[in-house]
């Protein structure tokens, strides 16, 4: 296979930074996982003191733009334009997950403890705020544009936040490590290392294929229930027409009849065969954009979440605890979502013109 037009991080090449990435990453997850198990998910009490907060500063940014907009004096989640009901606030869009997401992975990447205490306070203020900016869009869409609002709202907005999520990771990765060169925390780029890099052109038919499979991951997750449904109704129609020993396998039925968002409460040849595609087109991105180190810790990742995933599920079956089922759940389901990739692309390359500056310190040792 061709060499790959990117390369690890420099402050990601140690193995004991490495591990201990992985490791408060896997327990931030683990945590998080527990929490929503155990009721700090939708609904909870923080959940609706942020609903309420968002709606109100909303209508507020809206009042100072000219529009006649408040909160509903009954729902506080429901804002009001010009009189008429426009946007509920819900808990999967007040932004705790993102936040969640930031500081998890600020104090999971290795750089200076002081830093961390200013970027994470300010990453979590640009991201509330481009909620409110994202609300106030919503309310005006839905007056002006209410056509196109169901697919705003579901995807395009989606995509601006965690693109933004991605880009405050990708910024403190940048910062951690500039700072950790100049304190000379870690080593600089070996000539090994850098020296190829800067001979290779950063646009490639790898890169390029590479990108393309990112973006019909992106594809998948915009149309994750279409695509199940469709998978559903061909299981179905197999199960009608097929032989009888099809409707004998374990899982061949869902729980109900409908298509829910998570692919583990499908039918499990629905859920298995889109969790399948969806890994392996994953894994194929990542080996094309990633060098043979940073494949390495992919697959690792990936394989670990399987593993506990499979044994949370096996536990909670054995023992008859439905929390280690649920939680064996949400890691698979995990495993269908853009997040890990997001994460181990952030982690794990960078552009060929960053390493022209490590090159030249290492040369000049």
């Amino acid at each position: 296979m061709a060499a790959s037009p990117f390369a690890v991080l420099p402050a990601s090449s140690s193995t004991r930074q490495a591990w201990r990435f992985g490791l408060l990453c896997g327990a931030f997850i683990l945590l998080w996982f527990v929490g929503a198990a155990y009721g700090l998910g939708g609904d909870s009490a923080l959940d609706n003191a942020l609903c309420h907060q968002l709606a109100a500063a909303s209508a507020w940014g809206l009042r100072a733009l000219g529009w006649a907009a408040t909160t509903d004096a009954v729902q506080p989640r429901l804002l009001v334009l010009d009189g008429q009901p426009s946007v509920i606030v819900g808990a999967p869009c007040d932004g705790l997950v993102l936040y969640a997401l930031l500081a998890g992975f600020v104090l999971a990447y290795p750089g200076p403890a002081r830093r961390r205490l200013w970027f994470i306070p300010l990453g979590i203020l640009a991201l509330w705020l481009l909620n409110i900016i994202r609300i106030i869009a919503l309310a005006l869409n839905h007056q002006y544009s209410p056509e196109t609002f169901e697919f705003d709202h579901h995807y395009a907005f989606n995509t601006v936040a965690y693109a933004a999520l991605g880009g405050l990771w990708l910024l403190w990765t940048r910062q951690a490590g500039a700072a950790a060169a100049a304190t000379e925390q870690w080593p600089a780029a070996s000539s090994t290392l850098a020296a190829p890099i800067t001979q290779r052109p950063w646009l490639t038919i790898q890169a390029v294929v590479g990108a393309a499979l990112l973006l019909t991951l992106a594809l998948f997750s915009t149309y994750q229930n279409q695509v199940t449904a469709a998978l559903s109704a061909a299981w179905s129609n197999a199960l009608a027409t097929g032989p009888a020993w099809l409707h004998r396998l374990p899982g061949a039925t869902p729980g109900n009849g409908d298509v829910p968002d998570n692919v583990t409460h499908l039918a499990l040849p629905v859920g298995a065969a889109y969790l399948g595609l969806f890994v392996a087109t994953a894994l194929l991105a990542m080996r094309l954009l990633l060098p043979a180190r940073g494949w390495r810790v992919v697959w690792r990742c990936y394989a670990s979440i399987v593993l506990v995933g499979v044994g949370l599920l096996a536990a909670g079956r054995l023992s008859g605890i439905p929390q280690a089922n649920l939680l064996g759940r949400m890691a698979l389901d995990l495993l269908v979502s853009l997040l890990p990739i997001a994460g181990l692309l952030v982690l794990l390359w960078r552009p060929i013109g960053a390493g022209t500056a490590s090159a030249a310190v290492a040369t000049a040792e």
